[in-house]
């Protein structure tokens, strides 16, 4: 199982050299291009982990099954205290 798991890497790894090697673009274009598309694939990637997490701890922490943060009002909750506070 391991072996395959090397032989697979390894393959990858000549592919990827070969595929830049034998490139249409110049060499200065095409590691901007890859570095473009690394920089945006990670940073997609970190957002969809970045936001499953706060989107998984978010109702679970409050409790009421709305999403919202224990310390936060509800939207109604919000307009009567400050018509309250306006009205002082």
């Amino acid at each position: 199982m391991i072996s395959r798991v090397r032989v697979a890497i390894r393959f990858f790894f000549v592919g990827l050299a070969v595929g830049v090697l034998l490139a249409p673009r110049s060499g200065i274009e095409t590691r901007r291009l890859l570095r473009q598309r690394a920089d945006r694939f990670l940073n997609d990637l970190l957002d969809a982990v970045t936001l499953g997490a706060y989107e998984g701890t978010r109702g679970a922490a409050s409790g009421d099954g709305a999403g919202r943060p224990a310390d936060q009002p509800a939207p109604d909750e919000r307009h009567e205290v400050s018509a309250g506070l306006a009205g002082d």
